[in-house]
């Protein structure tokens, strides 16, 4: 696999910035090493199919996060903004994924609850908005990503807000064409283009969305303990065979 883009500061930000940048960069070098390549029907996957499921879905999302990171900084790098802004978009809405996965898991475990995680992990790794698919398979059906992010709001107040602000210029909006690529001079009517106006703005905006990075690394710590217990669970109440696999 690829070894993720570094984001590199330059003066679209201030110089207390290098900091984050340092942080975000770090927080991205150990996720790779987090994410696997194979998850193997072995150890606690043999003896826990529901655990294997759950696995699986975190290591898809968490490789989503690191291709994210990797498309934001090759954005910004190459002072494109407006696609370090739809990388940024999107990263908010997988860390809020992340984040109710970690919820669920929990609550069904305190409940012990193997239909529920399995209908959670059913649902997150094939999770469709196709209607053919959806005839098949109805209780894959995709959450609206705005749902998982109005969730996390309530843990992060303001995300929603913000998340609202980033998807006026990702979109064919106003916000983000005309007022992103062009400037009206008033006094003789011209309308002059360039590659951006408001670096500094849109600059904020890129890395107010991109520092909830590190969160992901706890999530990610929590949720591999959290499997564990999973598997623990299954093999306690109904055990799933190497055969079953």
């Amino acid at each position: 696999m690829k070894t993720p883009t570094a984001i590199a500061w330059d003066e679209r930000l201030p110089e207390s910035d290098k900091a984050l940048i340092d942080k975000l960069n770090a927080s991205v070098d150990r996720l790779d090493t987090r994410r696997t390549v194979e998850i193997a029907v072995s150890g606690l996957f043999a003896r826990s199919k529901l655990a294997w499921k759950i696995a699986t879905y975190q290591h898809a999302l968490l490789h989503r996060v690191i291709a994210l990171m990797d498309g934001a900084a090759l954005g910004w790098n190459n002072r494109n903004t407006l696609a370090a802004m739809l990388a940024a978009r999107a990263l908010m809405e997988t860390v809020a994924v992340f984040a109710e996965l970690e919820n669920r898991v929990q609550r069904f475990l305190t409940d012990e609850d193997l239909a529920g995680l399995d209908l959670l992990a059913q649902n997150g790794i094939f999770a469709s908005r196709d209607p053919g698919w959806l005839i098949e398979a109805p209780e894959t059906r995709a959450v609206n990503a705005q749902t998982y992010v109005d969730k996390f709001d309530k843990r992060a107040e303001g995300y929603r807000g913000h998340y609202d602000r980033l998807s006026e210029r990702c979109h064919p909006n106003a916000a983000g064409h005309s007022q992103l690529f062009s400037k009206l001079d008033r006094s003789d009517g011209t309308v002059r283009y360039c590659d951006e106006f408001y670096e500094e703005r849109n600059a904020h905006m890129v890395f107010a969305a991109l520092a909830i990075l590190p969160l992901v690394e706890k999530i990610s710590t929590r949720l591999d303990e959290l499997i564990q217990q999973v598997a623990d669970l299954q093999h306690r109440l109904h055990p799933v065979s190497t055969e079953a696999m």
